[in-house]
């Protein structure tokens, strides 16, 4: 059975939206701000992503670190996951299944929830 690298394919379509990006800065002022923080008064858990991902395409890393360190920290990560996706094509070896841990499920709440409460209490 032939294997298709996905991973490796989103990354490709990262990249070239990273380049479309940094086309559509100039018109990113039109942009609507963040509803959830306009009716809340808060930042809500994506607030910094749009303008992480305009520095990513200028490819200031420094900068968009400061909007979403999440964000910046899983599109660095991205081109490992796609040699490692590629690889597992090749093998023609199946995904692996999600993990059953709990403790993992949970590491990837407390990163979330951490990354919002920074966020917040920046105030971006």
């Amino acid at each position: 059975m032939r294997r298709i690298p996905w991973v490796a394919l989103a990354t490709l379509l990262a990249l070239l939206g990273l380049r479309v990006a940094a086309l559509l800065e100039p018109v990113s002022g039109l942009l609507p701000g963040c509803a959830f923080k306009r009716l809340t008064g808060f930042a809500c858990a994506t607030c910094g992503l749009t303008r992480c991902v305009m520095a990513l395409g200028r490819g200031d890393w420094r900068e968009a670190f400061h909007w979403h360190p999440v964000a910046a920290v899983a599109l660095a990560l991205l081109p490992l996951a796609a040699v490692w996706d590629v690889r597992r094509a090749w093998r023609a070896d199946p995904y692996p299944g999600l993990p059953a841990s709990r403790a993992a499920r949970l590491s990837v709440w407390a990163i979330l929830v951490a990354a919002w409460a920074l966020q917040v209490a920046r105030g971006i």
